[in-house]
């Protein structure tokens, strides 16, 4: 699905931009006129231009809410929220421009919660030795029935991926759906993300479990949590740590992979593996040098370079090393809760045959769906159509839960 550039990593951002519109996350005319003013491969030109248009948004938020117009203000803030994050999606780890740029989009995100009707609140759990952040949205008041009891909800756990930050979870993962379907819904951001990762440069891990089992000693404290029917919904690289977190911890009711994220190795040796093999027996400054003269002429390559050496803390030769770490193959015999893998064809990412090896190597039962192109739901976690995708995961988290 083509939007508007020619390259594909800037043409799937804007798609992502775009794609938030199914909850009030953008508006397609304010993003397609301001892609219209990039070009090709422009890396300033992305941050300038989605950052005018954050801020005239902003503005106009900030307006309708000194007008008492709580509903425009409501759906400005979330879309400025939104293209502030993809203005700052480009930026070096190292731009001055990052951190400021960031803090805008949790600023205007949380403006916006504010004003919706259901009351969210802002939460810090607790995890080695510092706090992860989040958000914890509950579809009603606990006390719903008047009678000084208060009612639990099933639960899902939304876990981002390799560039996703919290705030963003809740358009990507259809967290207005699952409350109007009575769930209660936790976001937050791990080592590797968001908060964690820019002001306090913790790096991503591959061991998931140690992260979300902390979580979910948090939600042991909620009442309003129910611990027998929780499920993870990992988006993107989130499809590797939802259920790589699902193989180690038995309190985890059913897991959602969204996309399928089976094996990193695999997913980026798929097609040129006589390339990946020659790479991956060069020297480490060959390696580096190789990537760097790659990352001149391709905007993709570029990103991936620089939010790889970001995120996992290496260069592309350790980084050969890095991405073998994050791989279910060894522990997917271990998830027996029942686990729901959705794929796109059209996946730039992740290659579609993974999802296969994926679903045949879970323990559990397995549920696999997808997309297609004609769907407009083919492309990495099904960018493009999330209402049929957001269908697809609470339809059957409604299924599986029911009764229990």
């Amino acid at each position: 699905m083509n939007v508007h550039f020619e390259d594909a990593t800037f043409d799937y951002q804007t798609l992502r931009a775009m794609s938030y519109a199914t909850y009030g996350g953008a508006e397609p005319g304010e993003c397609l006129a301001t892609v219209e003013n990039i070009g090709e491969g422009d890396f300033e030109g992305w941050f300038t231009e989605w950052r005018r248009t954050a801020d005239r948004v902003a503005e106009t938020a900030r307006t309708a809410l000194d007008g008492r117009h709580r509903e425009t203000a409501r759906g400005a803030f979330f879309r400025a929220h939104n293209y502030y994050r993809t203005a700052e999606f480009f930026l070096d780890s190292d731009d001055p421009r990052r951190l400021p740029t960031y803090e805008r989009s949790r600023e205007t995100f949380r403006s916006a919660l504010g004003l919706l009707d259901t009351p969210t609140q802002q939460v810090e759990i607790p995890y080695e030795d510092t706090t992860l952040p989040g958000y914890w949205f509950v579809p009603e008041a606990s006390d719903n029935d008047g009678d000084g009891t208060e009612k639990s909800f099933p639960t899902v756990v939304c876990l981002g991926g390799f560039d996703s930050i919290a705030e963003e979870l809740y358009f990507l993962c259809g967290v207005a759906t699952a409350l109007e379907r009575g769930y209660s819904c936790l976001v937050f951001d791990g080592p590797g993300q968001g908060a964690p990762l820019r002001l306090e440069g913790l790096r991503a891990r591959p061991d998931w479990e140690a992260v979300v089992g902390p979580v979910l000693d948090f939600l042991e404290e909620k009442s309003d949590a129910n611990e027998t029917r929780i499920a993870l919904l990992g988006a993107s690289m989130g499809g590797y740590y939802a259920p790589r977190a699902a193989a180690g911890d038995d309190r985890v009711s059913a897991c959602i992979a969204f996309d399928h994220c089976f094996d990193l190795w695999s997913a980026s040796a798929h097609g040129q593996e006589r390339i990946a093999n020659i790479v991956d027996h060069a020297p480490g400054a060959v390696v580096n040098a190789l990537a760097s003269f790659g990352a001149r002429f391709d905007p993709g390559a570029r990103w991936q370079l620089e939010n790889s050496s970001w995120v996992f803390g290496t260069d592309a030769a350790a980084l050969r090393r890095t991405v073998r770490e994050y791989s279910l193959r060894d522990v997917a015999d271990r998830i027996t809760c029942p686990t729901l893998a959705l794929a796109g064809e059209d996946d730039h990412l992740i290659p579609l045959p993974l999802v296969y090896e994926f679903v045949d190597a879970i323990a559990g039962p397995t549920t696999l769906r997808v997309f297609r192109t004609e769907e407009g739901a083919g492309e990495h976690c099904q960018l493009g159509n999330l209402s049929l995708a957001h269908g697809e995961i609470y339809d059957w988290l409604d299924d599986r839960f029911s009764g229990v």
